[in-house]
């Protein structure tokens, strides 16, 4: 799956022990409002290919795509649940397909972009009142690859994010090329399915608003047993949002059902029931108060606030992104340019070319190659030495 000795590594941090800490509940301004012209900055975007234009700091929120990536495990209580030794092969699948939408309710209300991540960058996030440890890095900036590995005492979740972009006057479509896997620790199960396709609407003009499109399928690769989530795009109905999900024996026939709406719930029943079961339902705490906040959940707003002992390649030592919360706009500007230039004179002399924590790797139940963790940066965290990541900021 990863690094043999992932487990055993994270096993060396001590999350049980570790005293649960207060995160803040707000930033330190609200979101700023700048006026600038949405049309004479995209126009000349149209057409290209967005990983590799530069965009205004204007136009992003406080987060980098590495933090972006982290908010998939807000809701980590569901990977709990599907890792319960009591349950079903079947139930572990419905809990899991229910994860894999809920990402889109808790970005379905942001619209600003978050940073491009830097070669070499890195995310940790440890959620001691969660029980899990998360690394991320980006280790590929053209085209942009980032990886995530995130252990927990029941379950291991990981995924390298790629995508496809297609950038319209009247939309921005991306497609996810990367797969996403969970491995629950006591059966040994391994999942794994690949995202939707996401369409951001009226970027020139009008309201802001986004769909999801295609079949998600989640493989049980130790069983063979598959759940399908089917999102339909506006194109095909008004009620976009609403979701049907089927999980199904190794015949193939139904057997559980799932139905919902991805931007705030989900039920389940079985085939053989008339009763629904509530599964999700999105936190209602998303208040006008924290729309100041770039429509940021509790969760979100958690990300970027700083820590000791983070390896100084981290998201939240970057200083436009700093600069950015706090308000200043033309800082950020500044600050963002100088390292985009530093990145692009690292490329040229081809220095930190290779990833610091993932390496390549064939997994042997979906024959699919992917960047995975390779193990050390929680010993490096614990050693207090990360001398041997590069000075990216």
């Amino acid at each position: 799956m990863s690094y043999p000795d992932a487990y055993e590594e994270f096993k060396l941090l001590n999350i049980q022990d570790m005293k649960e800490r207060k995160r803040r509940m707000k930033l330190p301004v609200p979101k700023h409002d700048v006026q600038i012209s949405l049309w004479r900055t995209l126009k000349s975007f149209v057409g290209k290919d967005l990983t590799k234009v530069a965009i205004p700091v204007h136009f992003n929120e406080p987060l980098t795509f590495l933090q972006r990536l982290s908010e998939d495990l807000e809701y980590s209580d569901l990977l709990d649940k599907a890792s319960d030794e009591s349950i079903t092969s079947a139930m572990r699948l419905m809990y899991l397909t229910v994860f894999s939408a809920i990402p889109y309710a808790c970005v379905s209300r942001r619209y600003s972009k978050p940073f491009n991540p830097l070669l070499a960058e890195t995310y940790e996030l440890v959620r001691e009142d969660k029980g899990y440890a998360c690394i991320a890095e980006q280790v590929s900036h053209h085209p942009p690859i980032t990886c995530l590995h995130t252990e927990h005492e029941l379950w291991t979740f990981w995924q390298e994010y790629k995508m496809d972009s297609k950038f319209r006057p009247t939309y921005f479509k991306v497609v996810p090329t990367g797969s996403v896997h969970v491995k629950v620790r006591h059966t040994g199960e391994h999942f794994s399915w690949m995202k939707p396709t996401t369409t951001i609407h009226n970027i020139i003009l009008g309201q802001l608003w986004n769909d999801q499109e295609g079949t998600v399928t989640i493989t049980n690769h130790s069983t063979g047993q598959k759940a399908c989530l089917f999102f339909q795009p506006y194109k095909t109905t008004k009620h976009y949002t609403k979701i049907k999900g089927e999980v199904y024996d190794l015949e193939g026939n139904v057997e559980i059902q799932i139905k919902g709406d991805w931007t705030s719930h989900f039920k389940y029943k079985h085939v053989d029931s008339e009763t629904w079961t509530d599964v999700w339902n999105l936190e209602t705490d998303i208040l006008e108060e924290k729309k100041k906040y770039w429509g940021f959940s509790p969760f979100s707003l958690q990300l970027n606030e700083l820590e000791e002992g983070v390896c100084h390649t981290d998201s939240r030592c970057r200083p436009d992104q700093r600069e950015l919360e706090h308000g200043k706009v033309d800082e950020a500007a500044e600050e963002k340019l100088r390292l985009e230039e530093l990145q692009r004179g690292r490329r040229k002399n081809n220095k930190n070319a290779n990833p610091q924590w993932f390496q390549e790797y064939t997994d042997p139940d979906t024959q699919d190659t992917y960047h995975t963790y390779r193990g050390g940066y929680w010993e490096s965290k614990l050693a207090e030495d990360f001398s041997t990541s590069p000075n990216i900021f």
